[in-house]
């Protein structure tokens, strides 16, 4: 193996990029939605409120199999998944134009904040759908341009979009964007008349089972939870704009920009003839399109547009830039060396600081300004300081037999940091899968903590107070960082719960 040779150079982004996840996975507490999927993960189902089932069994399954739900360790088969996609972006980016290009490729995808911090580490569902999305593209890839047509190869193309949706709904776009291929690239259509392609469609469907048997016992709640955030709600032109700084914002703007425009380019190339490099990028415009230009086109008419709902599209649009990095490097680009110099060291510097701010706070401290309208990574603290402060004042010894959160926020912060030692009621009109955990009815007559976020929950009592028959304040607790307040739990003490509350998704 040689110094500068491609596998060299891909070994070196594996470890380096691996062990700097580690380090950040190892000293950051978990974000809202990780702790809340910890809580939930507990409870094995069929499937979940906000998610198919397929990260919580991997959590469930890690926690029972090590004994631990310390961060790290449940973060680990997330961080190995993504090791998984990095040396299969590389082998597609190298399948489809050349090994360099999927060097460049793995490192493009190693330097872009979406994958390599969010999707790269964290307990969201991002990471097994990224994983069985390349390695279904790669199936693909030898079906479409290396004569594979198997059984085999569509079974496996089966299995991993069935697998895939199973992590997200996002890998439907992989049997859309495969059939707009198809429907558009005249060498290939001839595969329509034939049985494979319905064959993998509905095994996939047969391997997705677990997610329709459990909305059908829960009234669709799941679909329609997702499908509300698309409703029409006028038009709103600067909305999309904003959405769209948002994805490059994520993506990192110096990395997005030359991004979408080489997807775009290549997109109005079109087909091309069936054995040439045009036509492969076309085969990855037509699997990146639809959740690009879907979840975009959405915020238009005032749907929910989170800013990683296109991830999955960039995805697979990134061995396009690789292979014209490739180019532009083999031409002895100056300004290709400089941008991918600054590319990487940039992203090494971004991802130092926040993981130390996100410790320690510490920028908060050296330019308050900055942070006048909140602090997010005050998401990540984890609010180890409540177990203590409640067995302080006698709590974990009292009558109250569970716990009520205002919030599927702080529902899922106080589940995971007294690692189910009561029951948590979220109480409130949006509890999340917190819903189908405890019935309020199976609690009544039962004293109960009321926890939360001191302004979360003064808005909650007036809901609270005629549903027990006595309420008492027991007292505040800081939750702090470095040393640092931060912001304040409340804690009060329940009498005799009624068993009652308008609880929704029934």
């Amino acid at each position: 193996m040689h110094a500068k040779s491609p596998s060299f150079i891909i070994l070196l982004i594996i470890i380096a990029s691996t062990l700097l996840r580690i380090t950040l996975a190892e000293s950051i507490g978990l974000g809202v939605d990780e702790s809340y999927v910890v809580a939930i993960a507990r409870n094995l189902s069929l499937s979940y409120f906000d998610h198919p089932p397929l990260h919580f069994w991997i959590i469930w399954l890690t926690a029972h199999l090590t004994g631990s739900e310390n961060a790290l360790v449940l973060r680990l088969p997330f961080i190995i998944l993504f090791t998984g996609t990095t040396w299969m972006m590389y082998r597609l980016g190298s399948k489809l134009f050349g090994e360099w290009a999927g060097v460049y490729s793995a490192l493009l995808l190693n330097v872009s904040a979406v994958f390599s911090l969010s999707t790269g580490s964290w307990l969201l569902p991002d990471g097994p759908l990224m994983f069985l999305m390349l390695a279904a593209v790669l199936v693909l890839t030898e079906i479409f341009f290396e004569s594979e047509s198997t059984w085999r190869h569509w079974f496996a193309v089966a299995l991993l979009v069935g697998f895939g949706m199973l992590a997200k709904y996002h890998a439907i776009f992989l049997a859309l964007g495969s059939l707009l291929f198809l429907l558009t690239s005249k060498a290939h259509r001839r595969l329509l008349y034939t049985a494979k392609p319905y064959f993998a469609a509905g095994t996939a469907a047969i391997v997705f089972l677990p997610v329709i048997l459990w909305n059908k016992e829960h009234h669709w709640i799941s679909f329609l939870f997702h499908s509300a955030r698309g409703t029409a709600k006028g038009f709103f032109p600067l909305k999309m704009l904003a959405n769209i700084a948002g994805q490059a914002l994520w993506i990192l703007p110096w990395i997005w920009l030359p991004l979408i425009s080489i997807l775009l380019k290549r997109s109005f190339d079109g087909p091309g003839n069936p054995t040439s490099l045009q036509n492969r990028r076309w085969f990855l415009c037509c699997l990146a399109v639809g959740p690009i230009a879907l979840f975009t086109a959405a915020t238009l008419w005032g749907a929910q547009g989170l800013f990683h709902w296109q991830a999955p599209g960039y995805l697979v649009a990134i061995p396009l830039l690789g292979q014209a990095v490739a180019g532009w490097t083999q031409q002895g680009s100056r300004i290709t060396q400089i941008w991918l110099t600054g590319t990487v060291s940039i992203f090494l510097v971004l991802a130092t600081v926040l993981g130390i701010h996100t410790s320690t706070g510490w920028l908060r401290q050296i330019q308050p300004q900055w942070f006048v309208s909140g602090d997010p990574t005050t998401e990540a603290l984890n609010w180890s300081n409540l177990p203590p402060y409640l067995k302080e004042h006698g709590l974990f010894d009292s009558s109250a037999k569970f716990v009520v959160a205002a919030h599927w926020i702080d529902a899922g912060k106080i589940d995971y940091v007294l690692e189910g030692k009561f029951p948590v009621l979220c109480l409130n009109n949006e509890p999340h899968h917190f819903a189908f955990l405890h019935k309020p009815n199976d609690f009544k007559g039962k004293d109960a903590l009321i926890i939360g976020r001191k302004d979360v929950i003064e808005k909650a009592l007036s809901l609270y107070q005629p549903r027990f028959a006595s309420i008492k304040f027991i007292g505040t607790l800081p939750i702090t960082r470095a040393g640092v307040p931060e912001f304040d739990l409340a804690v009060y003490y329940a009498h005799d719960f009624s068993g009652t509350f308008p609880m929704p998704y029934e």
